[in-house]
């Protein structure tokens, strides 16, 4: 008797779309997943906003592989719901930063109800943001998000270079890694300038970081072991130029804050100085901290 033949594909013989599918549905998966939750505001805007990340950072490192204008169409629809789910986050980021600072002040520092003005000030803002996302839930755009976010879990629109071999995927891998490293040397030499450009070329590349990582990710099956070495090094990178990041967003708060609140009877915006202050010294250190990085 014949044996049957096995059409289970192995580690050489999958393709490049075998990969870029898995990645995407898993993001998919996570998206779509999260509703119920999301709905009663439970803990899951972090992980879906990186899902939402990963697939939109597929569409722009595989563009190749994909239907041109499917791609951008869903893109700009993540963009509009990532955006909810950032407001959401950013705020929870912010609340969690500013309050564990002002813990670390002398208490002669905090001057006034600085604590109690900024958590019901930030409590509010996040309030207003969840407000969003679940209004946005029950609306036609979300549902025709679903809709689509669902077909291209079932069917990709794939092009012919999907078919490529898996070890086709360095290349997109190296085209990634080589864009990071552009960008985040021009972003250097701009901060040592005094460009005042400079935060938006670190922004850049801080996105170029999150891009190569996912590459890196997606590629995982086809590099092995060192992938896991190449995600460390540029989840490294991204905490550093994320907590960036995090920084100029807490100064820009702080001084519209202080300001607004300073001139109020009964509070004073003092403490909002020297939280500002702490913020621009943490921004002063990012030449030396990504000095590793550089080529």
């Amino acid at each position: 008797m014949s044996k049957k033949k096995s059409t289970k594909k192995t580690k050489t013989d999958k393709t490049l779309g075998d990969l870029v599918r898995a990645y995407l549905t898993e993001q998919i998966d996570v998206i779509l997943g999260a509703e119920p939750a999301l709905r009663d505001r439970g803990p899951v805007i972090h992980d879906t906003r990186v899902a939402c990340r990963r697939l939109r950072s597929t569409l722009r490192t595989y563009p190749e592989v994909v239907d041109t204008d499917r791609a951008a169409a869903l893109n700009e629809e993540v963009v509009w719901f990532a955006g909810l789910l950032g407001a959401v986050r950013d705020l929870e980021v912010l609340t969690d930063r500013l309050l564990a600072d002002l813990a670390e002040l002398p208490p002669d520092l905090v001057v006034g109800p600085v604590v109690a003005d900024l958590e019901q000030e930030l409590a509010t803002q996040q309030s207003a943001a969840w407000d969003a996302v679940v209004e946005a839930l029950d609306t036609d755009r979300y549902r025709r998000l679903a809709a689509e976010l669902d077909r291209w879990r079932s069917d990709p629109p794939f092009t012919e270079k999907a078919k490529a071999p898996a070890t086709k995927v360095k290349t997109f891998v190296k085209r990634a890694g080589k864009l990071l490293t552009k960008r985040l040397d021009r972003a250097i030499e701009a901060h040592l300038a005094d460009d005042p450009e400079a935060d938006v070329a670190l922004h850049s590349a801080r996105k170029a970081g999150k891009r190569a990582r996912y590459a890196v990710e997606l590629a995982a099956p086809v590099l092995g072991e060192k992938a896991d070495e190449i995600i460390a090094g540029r989840k490294e990178l991204q905490d550093i130029l994320g907590e960036h990041q995090d920084s100029i967003v807490a100064a820009a708060f702080l001084r519209s804050e202080g300001v607004r609140l300073g001139i109020r009877s009964g509070h004073n915006g003092f403490s909002y100085g020297v939280l500002y202050g702490r913020e621009v010294s943490r921004q002063a250190m990012i030449s030396e901290q990504l000095r590793p990085f550089l080529s």
